[in-house]
């Protein structure tokens, strides 16, 4: 048989074959298992590490939420409006029906809805399955959290062309990030194993480290395809973004108000007049690389054509009207080392003395 948490094929003898499953690795329990109240067994090893308090369950996702906050604090923020609550599998039924939750998490984990409370105010009902080890469940939180970032900050119209797979495979890259983060391996590794998203997750996380995860945040939020496609992934750059608002289009931060004199041709003397004229003015385009700051501290970063980056943070940087990717190996003290991602080439920028 196969342990579900390690992966690793194990013998199981005939008589061990008639015993009740843990519901967490799969394998048959015996001796120091425990039975929870709506049926479900774990073995010995599992038990130890469930989390089968409810308040506990609720904490650890608060602290998955802040984990999230911090690890993608460049890029952006996961909701706060969510009610976290826990489930078993007697609940289990009725999130298949009408009014049921909207989304679950792989082999039924975890769910979350989007709720209208009294005030009129949106927030995300989130429930968590009991007894899962405390690792699972906080890979569990992170996915369920993703989805209400989806919720959040991917428009209606863009929602209903995300295919399905796409969004839990986005979700789990999430977690994946997160375990990867805190080295959580043999829970990476079972979220690869998984099938849930059909592919999805892999597809997700080699855009991620080929384009960066700003570029994943875009496409959500404004991709032209609905699904990530295997031997295609350079569609993930092939986004729509939102016309600008009209209050925006008055003063555009590419245009400059100028008092400009006109003359009146007609006349044999110059009538000046002085008028309003918008003057387009291009946007100069970097035609290299530039380190302009270097922030040293417990974790350093770089400042690159206004980005920064950390080591092993991938980046993308627009020269001369290309797109270009590039990897940060290394940030010192006064220059920093990084590779392109396309060709392999490395190179190392020098802060320049002021």
């Amino acid at each position: 048989m196969t342990d579900q948490v390690t992966g690793q094929r194990v013998l199981v003898c005939s008589n061990c074959l008639q015993l009740p499953r843990c519901f967490v690795c799969g394998l048959p329990v015996k001796d120091g298992g425990i039975e929870l109240p709506d049926g479900r067994h774990l073995c010995a090893r599992d038990a130890k590490t469930a989390v089968l308090n409810a308040d506990d369950a609720e904490r650890i996702a608060d602290q998955v939420h802040d984990d999230l906050d911090r690890l993608f604090s460049r890029f952006t923020s996961f909701p706060t409006n969510v009610d976290v609550t826990v489930l078993d599998r007697i609940d289990v039924d009725a999130m298949f029906q009408p009014g049921g939750y909207d989304f679950e998490s792989p082999n039924l984990l975890g769910c979350i809805q989007a709720v209208t409370n009294d005030a009129g105010q949106k927030r995300y009902s989130m429930r968590l399955m009991t007894g899962l080890p405390r690792v699972e469940l906080k890979a569990t939180a992170a996915h369920e959290l993703s989805h209400a970032w989806v919720g959040e900050n991917v428009p209606p119209e863009r929602h209903n062309r995300l295919g399905r797979d796409a969004e839990e495979g986005f979700c789990e890259m999430v977690a994946y990030l997160l375990m990867d983060a805190q080295h959580e391996d043999a829970q990476k590794q079972f979220i690869l194993r998984n099938h849930y998203t059909r592919g999805q997750v892999q597809l997700f996380l080699a855009a991620e480290e080929r384009y960066g995860f700003n570029q994943i945040l875009d496409w959500m939020q404004n991709g032209e395809s609905s699904l990530l496609k295997k031997g295609h992934l350079e569609e993930i750059r092939d986004v729509t973004m939102p016309a600008p608002a009209a209050a925006v289009a008055v003063n555009p931060p590419a245009r400059r108000q100028t008092n400009v004199t006109v003359y009146d041709t007609a006349t044999v003397v110059p009538a000046a007049r002085v008028t309003n004229v918008t003057q387009i003015v291009a946007v100069p385009k970097p035609d290299t690389l530039r380190l302009q700051g270097i922030l040293w501290g417990a974790r350093p970063a770089a400042i690159i054509n206004n980005q920064t980056v950390f080591a092993n943070d991938r980046f993308t940087v627009r020269i001369g009207g290309k797109d270009m990717h590039w990897r940060c190996l290394e940030v010192r003290k006064t220059s920093v080392r990084l590779e392109n991602v396309d060709s392999g080439s490395r190179q190392e920028l020098n802060l320049q003395a002021k």
